[in-house]
């Protein structure tokens, strides 16, 4: 490949960057289901998902009368980073299992996010006969991993499954099992915990099984018991005792105003009775059947079973809207009882470095659905979106602990800066009214660095504002779509060609161009990363992580200069830092290795990552061997 050839790739590159840049700052809605066929008994997960939104306001759902709701909804948010771009997203997710074989298109969700209305695209899935095998091993949530229960002969026994002569069995079933919906209260705000358990009372001798969940749209939830498992206990209920399964216990944070239905769920059961004259003639083989439900010597005469399904009573919450009076600007929708904290990482550096703001709020409410702060960031300081760190007690109700968010800024001028108040503000349920908290001003004292400009030190954003100034959105788009169209033809050739490149690596090293960066004498240059692709296409993620993290260091070794015994996370960050490096550069260099650490060291590794982790390490490349302006 020749020396004009490698600019144009990396020219497209940065091209493909920067517009991802652009899309980034888009407020976009997005519904997908996976896997889109399954089978009759199998299940399926619907994602409404909103990316890039300050505040998101509603998510109502589709209408899913087509499907039993296994679980949900469940509320999912995240950061990714890819290519220095920050995505930000919040949404809910559903787990599904069809009632029926088909093709279902599943239409109509709606949201508002920073004041806008959005329309969710419509997905489509497919229900067959058998099954597809893609997730068979899905459990679901809530009642889903309790497939049968069975009464242990130490609980409590009743003689009601004993039937007498002259009895009706569906009269004794109706008076001695049924499900029971409690909710610690019937009336909350919106963003205000709601605790709701699901429990089974019986007298009787039964198997059951949970054949459908109750739906709890318009509501974020959170399980406080792990799915599959029953708690039992003997209580008291109009003067009678009952043997008592808790089925599910959640706490729901309603999502929007209005009398908000808690459908049905559906127990299946197989009552076992035993007739009285057998009772009386046969008790000890009774009470060995009994105790361990299993049937020996039992005749069919002496025994009458009978299916029946149990079904909850629907259950409606009014949710009040939050009050519309002395509402602040700075109110994002968190309910509860929080503080709030303000500070830097440090407060005196030179325009080479980058500095870090911290904002902590800790307390106990809807702090899932807490959302970054906005900063009013004073003129000459350029702020980056914030990363966000979760330490919550989803057990307690409601949830506490702590959310920490970390916003990155550089300052190119020096001088001495105010970052003035920060506003946090939260609705408190108990006494009605909204509170608002403030920081104290931040000093910021800036010195001048050494101003070495060996790297182009222009962000994303700025690329994109200067390039929109120069190129209406016709042309822009224009050229972007031929772009990537090039980029990814010059892409295949460049993979069917790797011996022909590796073969022409000497002459371009060895030509009398002037690099941009120190010389290096291998061919790692042109690719650093080829033993990476290769484990990434293969899926082997172990073996992924760590080659990426080997050759990354590697290439970061020789492009900085530093013998590769000695080379660590500090060492690169402190050299960088020497040459002149960009500050933006720097940031993502630190963020991927870290990345790539927290891979390494975590008990799950995600193959999510790896494409996206591999392109940032492509784009870092790119920066630091890039054609200069």
């Amino acid at each position: 490949m020749s020396l004009q050839s490698k600019k144009m790739v990396s020219f497209f590159i940065g091209i493909l960057i920067i517009y991802q840049c652009h899309l980034s700052a888009q407020v976009i809605f997005k519904v997908s289901i996976t896997p889109e066929s399954i089978g009759k008994e199998e299940t399926a997960t619907l994602r409404l998902m909103i990316d890039n939104a300050k505040q998101v306001e509603q998510i109502t759902p589709p209408a899913l009368g087509d499907f039993d709701v296994i679980s949900g909804p469940n509320q999912e948010s995240g950061m990714e980073i890819n290519n220095g771009v920050t995505r930000q997203y919040i949404g809910i997710t559903y787990l599904l299992r069809p009632k029926s074989i088909g093709k279902f298109s599943i239409a109509g969700s709606r949201a508002i996010a920073d004041g806008k209305n959005l329309n969710g695209n419509s997905v489509t899935l497919n229900v067959t006969k058998n099954g597809s095998g893609k997730n068979s091993n899905n459990t679901a949530g809530g009642f889903g991993g309790l497939s049968s229960l069975f009464e242990p002969a130490t609980q409590s026994t009743f003689n009601d499954y004993i039937l007498k002569k002259g009895e009706n069995s569906k009269q004794k079933i109706n008076k001695n099992i049924f499900l029971k919906v409690i909710t610690n209260k019937s009336t909350c705000f919106i963003g205000e915990p709601i605790v709701v358990t699901y429990k089974l009372y019986t007298r009787l001798k039964s198997e059951s099984s949970v054949t459908k969940n109750p739906s709890f749209n318009g509501f974020s939830v959170i399980d406080l018991m792990a799915p599959g498992n029953t708690n039992y206990s003997i209580e008291q209920l109009n003067g009678r005792e009952y043997n008592v399964y808790t089925l599910r216990k959640s706490q729901l944070y309603p999502l929007q105003a209005g009398a908000v239905e808690l459908e049905s769920a559906e127990v299946d059961n197989t009552i076992h009775f035993i007739k009285e004259e057998y009772f009386n003639n046969q008790r000890n083989e009774i009470d060995e059947f009994f105790g361990n439900l299993i049937p020996t010597a039992i005749p069919p005469e002496g025994m009458l079973d009978e299916k029946i399904t149990l079904q909850s009573k629907p259950t409606t919450i009014n949710v009040k809207p939050l009050p519309e009076a002395d509402k602040p600007l700075s109110f994002k929708g968190a309910v509860g009882k929080f503080n709030f904290e303000a500070v830097l990482n440090k407060n005196d550096f030179t325009t080479d470095d980058a500095g870090k703001l911290i904002i902590t709020i800790t307390g106990e409410g809807n702090m899932s659905m807490i959302t970054a702060p906005e900063i009013n960031w004073p003129q000459g300081i350029e702020g980056y979106d914030p990363k966000t760190k979760d330490e919550l007690e989803k057990l307690t109700v409601p949830i506490s602990g702590k959310k920490t968010f970390e916003y990155a800024f550089t300052v190119p001028k020096q001088g001495t800066y105010l970052i003035p108040s920060i506003e946090f503000s939260y609705f408190n349920v108990a006494q009605g009214k909204y509170i608002k908290l403030n920081s104290t001003p931040l000093n910021l004292t800036i010195n001048k660095g050494t101003e070495k400009k060996i790297f182009n030190s222009t962000s994303p954003k700025v690329q994109v504002e200067n390039i929109s100034l120069e190129l209406s959105a016709i042309i822009w788009l224009t050229s972007i779509s031929i772009g990537i169209l090039f980029a990814i033809i010059v892409f295949i050739w460049f993979r069917k060609n790797k011996k022909k490149v590796t073969n022409e690596i000497k002459p371009i090293i060895n030509s009398s161009v002037t690099p941009l960066l120190p010389e290096v004498n291998n061919t790692s240059t042109l690719l650093p990363f080829a033993l990476s692709e290769e484990k990434m296409i293969q899926g082997n993620l172990i073996e992924f992580y760590n080659t990426l993290n080997n050759e990354l260091r590697k290439f970061l070794a020789d492009t900085l200069q530093i013998p590769v015994e000695t080379i660590s996370k500090k060492i690169i960050i402190t050299v960088a830092d020497q040459q002149g490096m960009a500050i933006y550069t720097r940031l993502q260099i630190e963020q991927l290795l870290d990345d790539i650490e927290w891979q390494l060291y975590t008990p799950m590794v995600s193959g999510n990552s790896m494409e996206e982790m591999y392109k940032r390490a492509l784009a870092i490349a790119t920066a630091l061997t890039g054609p200069s302006s």
